[in-house]
């Protein structure tokens, strides 16, 4: 069992079947580009510092003080005999059916393109806005709807020290074979009813600060090397168009800050080596479509995920060391609620459906809440086959079977210092299954005395037959686990490798009903004091209090809630996804263009 609670370290090399750690600095500059690509990022960082002081200045709109066209710099407004470009001197330059080189300036740059146009250079940015004396850059990007603007360069295709900004309802593409094919010094925003279309042998799309998507068209972004789409700060999809990410060799999807989805956008996150999508921040996805694969990790949010009246589908396959997690996060909650549905499923020789695990005292986090919403979480050690093989192995020479894997559908754990570990299902639908355990939920703690729960509320369990909430507790190598899973028989369980412990469990509400909007209280309910330890000493005169485990019904009665019959499945998923239905018809009239 100690796999499934050992600190997670992505990155470092594990012995057995150890989960990774969530690193930081989890990869190095270096991991994903070459020396060349490094140094160029320092030399653009050297002159950023050296610009400091126009960064400052309040901002002012000035024009852009020069353009380059085809190798050509130009500091007073200009054009060429065949209308193809024309620069006004200003700010504006208008591209129609252009066919040709480079396009530099610095300042503010509004490029305006309409027809056919084609942009390529060779070891020089295809287009590139810098900043000036006066202006910081920017570069704004906007076509008629007909217009397609292609950008194509062995360094970065489109490239400013400042924001990009592309709207309209024109077609973009962009491609580097060597480097990033849109990169943001600053922020970047796609607006509009318009496709973005962004190949780069290492990100697609890049910014070093927040990236927004607003746009009721398409977004396509692939990458080689690095990420389908960064963002340094937060990225935020919105809009109701559809986004589509994707990596050979990073995360689809990465943001340092938040991720948040919503407005009926579709996004579809794949990455061939890593996990689909990553936050350093939280991950929400509210009215909106996700449909994630990813390697060792679907999602991983390192402050927690939230899924609201959201559709998700999440596929994890096992990592470098074995292990697969389709939904984690590591030092918050995970939160499904109002009508969503989940489908998750994790791979490997240790893996999790739902994972949440905190060990932090300061931080909150290792609880599960799951309200007026369908859920299926399954964890195999290998999708079509049999569990793993056990082995015998004892010091002493006696024979002990033990399995060589861990899979657990939801799994909720903590250590001693924080809230204990809390599984929640409230008038929902859940099917999970695990070749070790179906739910499990865990604290572990030097006295005992905290203790991992399972509340079951307006549901019942179904499967297997006299189903219910039961105790898990022992003693390992001085520290206690304590906990709850779903299986059969009164007595208090020592391992989750028995048949007492369910392997697939069906939870469902009694009665076919529209589901209640969910109360505050319901949703997420307020958390218990920590237990008391080093980090959290018991208030002075405060008197000692035990943990009680219990499952919830309606009337709220404590203790063992058993399976009650057969309750039709198809009504259940009908009544739980009432509201569910609204994210098809937005989605499908948001995709619709004028």
């Amino acid at each position: 069992m100690a796999a499934l609670f050992t600190t997670p370290k992505r990155n470092d090399k594990t012995s057995g079947a150890h989960f990774v750690e969530p690193d930081v600095c989890r990869r190095t500059l270096l991991a994903h580009g070459s020396w060349r690509r490094v140094t160029r990022r320092i030399v653009c960082g050297l002159a950023c510092a050296l610009t400091v002081s126009s960064l400052l200045m309040p901002s002012v709109s000035f024009a852009a003080e020069w353009v380059n066209v085809g190798g050509t710099q130009y500091n007073t407004a200009a054009g060429d005999e065949a209308g193809t470009w024309s620069w006004d001197g200003a700010d504006d330059l208008k591209l129609n059916n252009y066919n040709g080189g480079e396009i530099q300036a610095a300042g503010k740059l509004n490029v305006n393109y309409s027809g056919t146009n084609i942009v390529t250079a060779e070891w020089i940015e295809s287009i590139n806005v810098s900043h000036g004396t006066n202006e910081n850059a920017e570069l704004n990007i906007q076509g008629d709807e007909g217009g397609t603007l292609s950008v194509t360069s062995t360094e970065d295709a489109i490239l400013t020290t400042g924001n990009i900004n592309i709207d309209g309802a024109g077609s973009v593409n962009a491609t580097s074979t060597g480097f990033d094919a849109i990169n943001a010094g600053g922020d970047l925003a796609i607006k509009g009813s318009g496709n973005v279309n962004a190949t780069g042998a290492s990100d697609g799309i890049r910014a070093n600060g927040n990236i927004t998507i607003d746009d009721s068209g398409a977004v396509t972004a692939r990458a080689t090397k690095d990420k389908g789409i960064g963002a340094d700060k937060n990225l935020t999809i919105k809009g109701g168009g559809t986004v589509e990410a994707s990596s050979a060799d990073g995360e689809a999807l990465w943001s340092g800050g938040n991720i948040n989805i919503s407005d009926g956008s579709q996004v579809k996150a794949s990455s061939e080596k890593d996990a689909a999508v990553e936050a350093k921040g939280s991950l929400a996805a509210t009215n909106a479509s996700l449909n994630v694969n990813g390697v060792e990790y679907g999602v991983y949010a390192h402050k927690g995920i939230t899924l609201d009246h959201a559709n998700v589908t999440v596929r994890a396959s096992k990592g470098r060391y074995g292990g697969a997690n389709a939904l984690f996060t590591y030092q918050d909650d995970i939160v499904v609620k109002n009508g969503s549905t989940v489908d998750a499923f994790a791979e490997g020789e240790v893996s999790a459906a739902f994972s949440t695990r905190n060990d932090r005292p300061n931080e909150k986090g290792g609880h599960i809440y799951i309200s007026d919403s369908v859920v299926k979480a399954i964890a195999r050690y290998v999708e079509n086959g049999d569990g793993p093989i056990p082995y015998s192995e004892n010091q002493d020479g006696e024979t002990r079977r033990e399995p060589q894997g861990e899979n657990i559908g939801i799994i909720a754990q903590t250590s001693e210092g924080v809230t204990p570990a809390a599984i929640s299902i409230i008038r929902s639908k859940v099917t999970a299954e695990g070749d070790t355990a179906a739910i499990f939920a865990r604290a572990m703690s030097a006295d005992g005395k905290t203790i991992g729960t399972i509340k079951i509320e307006n549901a019942a369990i179904q499967t297997p037959e006299g189903g219910k909430v039961i105790d898990y507790r022992k003693l390992r190598d001085g520290i206690y686990e304590a906990g709850q899973a779903i299986g059969t028989g009164d007595a208090t369980v020592d391992s989750l490798y028995i048949k007492a412990v369910a392997k697939s469990t069906t939870i469902a509400p009694p009665e076919v009903a529209k589901p209640e909007d969910p109360k505050p209280d319901e949703t997420k309910p307020a958390e218990s004091k920590p237990a008391e330890s080093k980090q959290n000493p018991k208030p002075e005169g405060s008197k000692p209090t035990k943990a009680v485990a219990a499952s919830t019904t309606k009337a709220k009665t404590t203790g063992v809630l058993a399976a009650t019959g057969d309750t039709s499945g198809a009504a259940i998923v009908a009544t739980v996804l009432a509201g569910t239905a609204a994210i098809a018809a937005g989605t499908m009239a948001s995709r619709k263009r004028s």
